[in-house]
């Protein structure tokens, strides 16, 4: 296992890795390594958090499901396929505020390094289309506070995704 600054020394020290995955448990500080290659070596971001469905548009009550009813999963899985034919990409974004797709965009292109991020992002599916795959893990006090700081942050809204989450990658751990 090695730490934040040897993961981006890692990224770093492959100059052909042009599309990088970084998968994790929820609040594991995937979006958190990602900010910092985005940061520190200019890559662009694409994150799963930014394909939630309106919140409308959930199904009931979230429950345990893969793919997770609440994102635009689709879509995300042809954003990544389209990145890695070369394509550029233009999605638009969830506003957290309100609860729905809002009219910002996020346009990413394929240039230089991208960072496909999210629970998720190393699905069987997609994992072949990366040129490095990174897995994040975080210890239960630190995830628990993340995910505390997280919902007081963003909201109900977040905290219900968040536990839906953490309740489907579970039961997919104990299947």
């Amino acid at each position: 296992m090695i730490d934040f600054d040897a993961a981006v020394a890692l990224v770093a020290s492959r100059p052909d890795a042009r599309l990088i995955a970084i998968d994790g448990l929820p609040v594991s500080g995937k979006s958190t390594l990602a900010d910092r290659l985005e940061t520190e070596l200019g890559a662009q971001c694409l994150y799963l958090d930014d394909f939630v469905r309106p919140e409308a548009e959930w199904r009931g009550r979230i429950g345990p499901a893969f793919p997770f009813e609440y994102i635009r999963y689709a879509q995300f899985l042809a954003g990544v396929e389209a990145l890695a034919r070369g394509e550029t990409i233009r999605i638009p974004l969830y506003d957290w505020s309100t609860g729905r797709v809002g009219d910002e965009h996020r346009e990413v292109r394929p240039e230089g390094l991208v960072i496909i991020e999210g629970v998720s992002s190393l699905h069987p599916d997609l994992a072949s289309l990366y040129d490095l795959r990174l897995w994040v893990e975080s210890d239960a006090t630190t995830t628990l506070a993340a995910s505390l700081a997280r919902c007081r942050r963003l909201g109900a809204r977040m905290a219900r995704a968040v536990h839906a989450e953490c309740r489907a990658v579970s039961a997919d751990r104990a299947a």
